[in-house]
């Protein structure tokens, strides 16, 4: 499947969360979920530059994606898309920020949420200064619908 293909355009956007993929110098893996939104074909996340994403994506840019379309409704499928990343120090530009606050917080649901945790705010605040800001940007190279393992597979396999 091709990443312009309609099929993948609908998992991005009825994804809230992309797992992202990484893997550090040695080839270990490490899965890390983050926020994200799309532009101009590209998922474009942010994180702190010493997290493991950041760290691992320095060494080795080559990531894969899994994306479950949650706001769609429960499926059997998961997107994986392959690709490469970009880290950019900072935080990402305006508009891309924009982006961030119509899907996450402009939402009727999403200023419920941070209404209703608003004496957290220094929390988060602090939690995000533990590190210097970067954006990572992904192009999207390859995707693939997979089957989402049931419950029972691991006790059956074998």
């Amino acid at each position: 499947m091709r990443p312009d293909d309609p099929l993948v355009g609908h998992y991005l956007a009825s994804s809230l969360v992309m797992r992202l993929a990484t893997a550090s110098r040695r080839g270990s893996p490490s899965l890390t979920p983050l926020w994200f939104v799309t532009v101009d074909g590209r998922l474009v996340a942010s994180t702190g530059a010493a997290t493991v994403a950041a760290r691992n994506l320095a060494a080795e840019p080559r990531v894969t994606v899994l994306l479950d379309g949650e706001a769609a409704g429960r499926s059997e499928l998961v997107l994986r898309v392959r690709g490469t990343a970009e880290v950019n120090p900072g935080m990402p530009p305006f508009a891309v920020l924009a982006r961030y606050a119509a899907k996450y917080y402009l939402t009727r649901d999403g200023l419920r949420c941070e209404l209703a945790h608003a004496r957290r705010w220094g929390l988060r605040r602090r939690y995000h200064a533990q590190s210097e800001p970067v954006w990572l940007v992904i192009e999207p190279t390859a995707a693939e619908l997979v089957a989402v393992p049931r419950p029972d597979a691991a006790r059956t396999a074998g």
